[in-house]
């Protein structure tokens, strides 16, 4: 990947302009790596050897690095109050897997599309910017600010789920807790379990992930790398984004028909969090995985949900 960055007599607006136009034509290619070579989570999950290798996607292509719903117009905007429904997976599949949520639920598609693919069942997506699935009166963005859309919007998507009864419901089981360090089962994702639940309708959670941050604050995972940052220097004490349980077991321990998932230990140690795990770039910005480190997650996230619902299983081997 070459990058001119060229400079025009008014200082740096030329600069600015140019990299935006570099940015527009980065594309990230990384379906074909080399598992051998690129083992990902692999090197955490399963002892796969890592090679000495600089990690892909680069620092730069990284932040491109995107799950595929966003291309494909599934991926409802901040002003959206009706879902656009996306549909991957096996689309003939005899069952349906719904994923619903904001990002932190779509980056999970990659894996989720091969499982469906491979185990025969169909996944739907229901996604918006910054809306998880909550049955909170009044949500708020990232920020604090009122998000009245995604109220509108959720209350469309559990009429759509209700009405469409499919066979689970995948989405987030946790967040980052506002009031301490660690994370929490929020009460608005309480609701929406009790609701789908009480109507027979199962409900996958998945835990989320660490949101890098060290003793500066929050951490740009592609910019502190590029910035000359490594493995260590960019990752995150785990105990410092995570309670050493996953705080929805408890939810799973008190109803039969939901199910926890967590695949924290495919992206940290028993300690720490990296920046690159397995010579992958483990994030594509201040909280989301990178769509290719997704990707090498999927036999694992197989495994566990082959576990909460037999049918979406066996496991996929390769």
């Amino acid at each position: 990947l070459t990058i001119v960055l060229v400079l025009a007599s008014a200082g740096t607006a030329g600069a600015i302009k140019a990299w935006d136009r570099h940015m527009a034509t980065v594309h990230v290619d990384t379906a074909n790596l080399d598992p051998a070579l690129y083992p990902g989570a692999r090197a955490l999950l399963e002892g796969a050897p890592v090679p000495a290798l600089d990690p892909q996607p680069t620092p730069l292509a990284v932040a491109e690095d995107l799950p595929q719903t966003g291309p494909d117009g599934f991926m409802s905007d901040f002003a959206a109050t009706t879902p656009a429904v996306g549909v991957y997976g096996d689309p003939n599949g005899a069952k349906t897997i719904a994923v619903a949520g904001g990002s932190h639920a779509e980056m999970w598609i990659g894996a989720l599309d091969a499982i469906g693919k491979q185990n025969g069942f169909r996944v739907v997506t229901y996604l918006k910017m910054g809306c998880p699935l909550t049955a909170e009166a009044t949500p708020t963005r990232l920020e604090g600010t009122p998000y009245p859309e995604c109220r509108t919007w959720v209350d469309a998507v559990m009429a759509d789920l209700l009405r469409t009864r499919p066979d689970a419901v995948f989405t987030n089981s946790t967040r980052p807790d506002p009031a301490g360090p660690a994370d929490h089962v929020p009460e608005g994702y309480l609701g929406v379990f009790a609701e789908l639940t009480e109507a027979g309708i199962p409900v996958v959670g998945i835990r989320d992930i660490p949101w890098p941050h060290g003793e500066r604050g929050a951490i740009d995972t592609p910019a502190c790398l590029a910035a000359g940052g490594n493995a260590q220097s960019c990752g995150t004490e785990r105990a410092s984004a995570l309670h050493p349980v996953d705080p929805a077991d408890a939810v799973a321990a008190a109803n039969p028909l939901f199910h926890a998932l967590d695949l924290t230990d495919g992206i940290c140690t028993a300690d720490f969090c990296p920046a690159v795990v397995g010579n992958i770039i483990v994030y594509k910005d201040y909280h989301h995985l990178s769509a290719t480190y997704v990707r090498t997650l999927t036999r694992e996230l197989s495994r566990q949900l082959a576990a909460a619902l037999p049918w979406a299983g066996p496991e996929v081997h390769n």
